[in-house]
């Protein structure tokens, strides 16, 4: 139980911070540990975005592809599981790529 209140935690932490950067999340999880977002506000491909995201800012974000054929190449998943100053620091990345993204 204490496991499943720190992800409720963790996504009620990384929600609002996401979607306040411009990230569509239509789904909010129950029991899962990762967020599906839509990233076409950015324009670009999942995969172009998540590799400038690991190359420019040191942040792992997956491509959709991975995980299902529905708007694949527009979406991307936030696994929230490391702890909260991690995530707070990646938000932070994020923000920070997404000044310098050509989508």
């Amino acid at each position: 139980e204490a496991r499943r209140a720190e992800f409720a935690r963790r996504r009620d932490f990384l929600l609002p911070a996401l979607r306040e950067l411009g990230f569509n999340i239509a789904v909010v999880p129950e029991g899962a540990f990762y967020l599906y977002a839509d990233i076409s506000a950015f324009g670009g491909d999942a995969f172009a975005f998540c590799r400038h995201m690991l190359e420019t800012q040191f942040v792992a974000i997956t491509p959709g592809l991975d995980f299902g054929r529905h708007q694949a190449g527009h979406h991307v998943r936030f696994a929230y599981t490391q702890d909260l100053p991690r995530l707070e620091q990646a938000v932070e990345r994020i923000a920070r790529g997404l000044q310098s993204w050509q989508g």
